[in-house]
């Protein structure tokens, strides 16, 4: 039973709440009984499951790395406001951006990790696989890992350097969501392509507005300018999809 913040293990875990230690390590922080759960179930790389006696009991003998410790020491380790007693921390899959395949979603300059974290969650929903960051919020912060709901388990995501974009998505069907385009809920889009979205403040590049094929725009009242990103990313891509047939 751990009970020290200088024990060497609690200072490794703790130190994935910030970005330089998570690249360095090649690690990230899962913090709560269900994504622990989850990550659990769908093996992947856990290096150390840590939590209280009761919480980590499932996860004895499964062949992880599994810690006890005072929930005081867990709750210094977890990042969010209200801690649950267990976390773990897993490896950052390596990943190399290639060109995109079937859809896509590219996040273009989104810097706040609950918008990032809420699309991945959405592209998870919708079988999507890949997700794009430009010039974005780190996708493995607790912030995201959290709002991404267990979505960042199943989505690959790829950061892609800025000013490499042309690279990457030139020849692509680019479709870019933005306030001036068309109608989303009258625009009929078949087959395969990758949606950009840029953050609220300051819309897509213009790289990505020279690549786009489209242009598409949520319609909303005159007293409303943006939405923001994760919110436009999910009507978007749920009017194209999820458009009944007929």
């Amino acid at each position: 039973m751990i009970t020290s913040r200088q024990n060497g293990l609690v200072k490794s875990i703790a130190a994935l709440k910030d970005k330089k230690a998570r690249r360095e390590r090649g690690e990230y922080l899962v913090e709560g009984e269900k994504a622990v759960s989850e990550a659990v179930r769908l093996g992947l790389p856990i290096t150390c499951v840590l939590g209280t006696p009761e919480l980590i009991a499932p996860y004895i003998g499964s062949g992880y790395n599994v810690v006890e410790a005072d929930k005081s020491i867990v709750d210094h380790c977890s990042d969010s406001v209200t801690p649950q007693g267990v976390v773990a921390s897993v490896k950052i899959p390596s990943l190399t951006a290639d060109k995109p395949r079937g859809v896509s979603v590219v996040l273009d300059g989104v810097k706040d990790p609950g918008n990032v974290g809420t699309v991945i969650r959405t592209c998870a929903a919708l079988g999507i696989k890949s997700v794009y960051l430009v010039d974005c919020a780190d996708a493995y912060s607790p912030k995201c890992v959290r709002s991404s709901m267990c979505g960042i388990f199943s989505v690959n995501v790829y950061d892609v350097p800025k000013g490499t974009e042309e690279g990457y998505f030139s020849g692509a069907d680019v479709i870019v969501a933005d306030m001036g385009g068309e109608d989303v809920f009258s625009a009929r889009i078949t087959g395969d392509f990758c949606l950009v979205v840029g953050s609220e403040s300051h819309g897509v590049s213009d790289v990505f507005r020279r690549l786009a094929k489209r242009t598409l725009s949520v319609p909303m009242s005159a007293n409303m300018e943006s939405l923001n990103a994760a919110i436009a990313c999910s009507v978007v891509l749920y009017a194209i999809l999820k458009r009944p047939i007929g």
